[in-house]
């Protein structure tokens, strides 16, 4: 159980800072958090008070595609994940600020590549993941699709959000909607190797 809270955890504080990195690279953020974007910039209100907002109207949606009840425990992911993105971008990297394409780029990578494994990780945990995740997971299971392929028809469902509410979009979106199932795809069965190992590892006194 402590290694799940860990995995969890360290998952959640990754990936938000994964995408706290795409959006400070500012060419383009991954489409759910470019959705946010454009509501935080329309409503005036922060980035993670609309992934948390987000959050709980995909809660229900999942639920349909899963044929569940709403799994309102979801609602706390979120609110941390929401919380998290928020703290990474008015305190953790209030100072950064990169400029110049090539550092543009390189942070947007990193933050792929963190967001990725951050998923990847606090998914083994198998807690109420983000219903930003759970989505991939309800397209995946409801048809028969590799998480690949589920998560990007929900990020480009969000992409559409996002064009409609002039949210962050650019050619980082597009590298986002096409790497991001990949990175997943890959780490996933490598770090819940890493679990069992950790989980069935003897305990010595």
């Amino acid at each position: 159980m402590k290694a799940r809270f860990a995995f969890y955890f360290l998952g959640i504080f990754i990936l938000t800072l994964g995408i706290a990195l795409i959006i400070k690279a500012n060419l383009g953020a991954a489409a759910w958090d470019a959705f946010a974007v454009g509501e935080s910039k329309t409503f005036q209100l922060s980035v993670g008070t609309f992934v948390f907002i987000n959050g709980m109207i995909l809660i229900f949606i999942n639920a349909f595609l899963l044929k569940k009840k709403p799994e309102f425990l979801a609602a706390v992911t979120v609110f941390v994940i929401g919380m998290l993105i928020d703290f990474w971008l008015k305190v953790g990297l209030s100072g950064f600020a990169p400029t110049g394409f090539g550092v543009q780029t390189v942070t947007l990578f990193v933050g792929i590549f963190a967001l990725g494994i951050g998923i990847a990780s606090y998914l083994q945990a198998e807690f109420p993941a983000s219903p930003m995740d759970t989505i991939m997971v309800a397209i995946s299971t409801r048809f028969g699709l590799s998480y690949r392929s589920a998560r990007m028809i929900s990020e480009g469902l969000a992409l559409a959000f996002a064009v409609v509410f002039q949210g962050a979009i650019g050619v980082g979106t597009i590298v986002v909607t096409i790497t991001i199932g990949f990175i997943i795809q890959f780490f996933f069965p490598i770090l819940e190797q890493l679990l069992v190992r950790i989980s069935q590892k003897p305990k010595y006194k």
